[in-house]
């Protein structure tokens, strides 16, 4: 896959700059959050007993006063940092220069659109979140099982619809980075932006699909161990990591290849 391919290429190349920007944001929210609360409850889900809807939010979302001021912390950090990145990054496939030092001009550019996006995504992720409960606890009554533990069976229905969901949310993800990248190389509009997002991935959605699940190959078993080892938050930091590493990368290769944008940070290789 030329795309996969391309994407690696240029995490590889250019590791100390990808894993700089990688690290800060993984680092906090990592090490004081948790970031992959589905994954970790679905791991012990076997174990909980749901007597009420309460029960099972309190198992998804799992944070405090304390952890929403950590949040809205982490999103500056991450706001940021991602203002950055994508900067450096856009500024390198332009014109074939990746100079860190001008970071500070991307953050000024960039930060208006990536916290407008941001916004988007955290409307997303806690309905995402408040919806998965819904089924789960509609399951739970379904089958009879409210102030019991889930039957085996009712753990892998919960298990394959939470897997189904999990991958419609990070497609959904995957569309809002698009169009963040189209915002930022074209300065449209958000539903421009949106829209020119949905036309790049019609015809290629089974291939996006496959891009965006192969991180999650290595993350999920991860977490999982994580969270039965007792290194949750060194997984979580790891995790962060692969993710905050790949998908921005992936996303710029992604609209550049797709929209047959001309490349100029790998452009020796047409002169070989």
């Amino acid at each position: 896959m030329k795309i996969l391919s391309e994407t690696l290429k240029y995490i590889f190349k250019n590791i100390v700059f990808v894993l700089v920007f990688a690290i800060i944001p993984a680092c906090y929210i990592g090490g004081m959050l948790h970031p992959f609360s589905i994954v970790s409850y679905l791991t012990n889900y076997s174990a909980h007993q749901i007597n009420n809807f309460g029960d099972i939010l309190g198992g998804l979302f799992g944070m405090g006063w304390m952890h929403v001021i950590v949040w809205i912390f982490a999103a500056i950090i991450l706001i940021i940092i991602l203002s950055a990145a994508l900067g450096n990054i856009e500024n390198h496939f332009r014109s074939g220069k990746l100079n860190v030092s001008n970071s500070l001009g991307f953050i000024n550019n960039n930060v208006l659109a990536c916290s407008i996006f941001f916004l988007v995504y955290i409307t997303v992720y806690l309905i995402f979140k408040f919806l998965l409960g819904l089924v789960i606890f509609i399951l739970h009554i379904v089958a009879g099982r409210l102030g019991q533990v889930a039957t085996p069976f009712l753990v892998v229905i919960v298990t394959l619809i939470s897997a189904v969901a999990l991958l419609l949310f990070a497609f959904t993800i995957m569309f809002l980075l698009l169009g963040l990248v189209d915002t930022l190389n074209s300065g449209y509009s958000f539903r421009t932006s949106m829209s020119n997002a949905s036309e790049l991935i019609q015809n290629n959605v089974l291939k996006l699909i496959m891009l965006i699940v192969i991180p999650f190959l290595i993350v999920i078993p991860l977490i999982v161990l994580g969270n039965l080892f007792a290194f949750a938050s060194i997984a979580n930091i790891v995790s962060l990591i692969i993710l905050f590493a790949y998908f921005p990368v992936l996303a710029y290769t992604y609209y550049y290849e797709v929209s047959g944008i001309t490349r100029y940070d790998n452009i020796k290789r047409y002169y070989y």
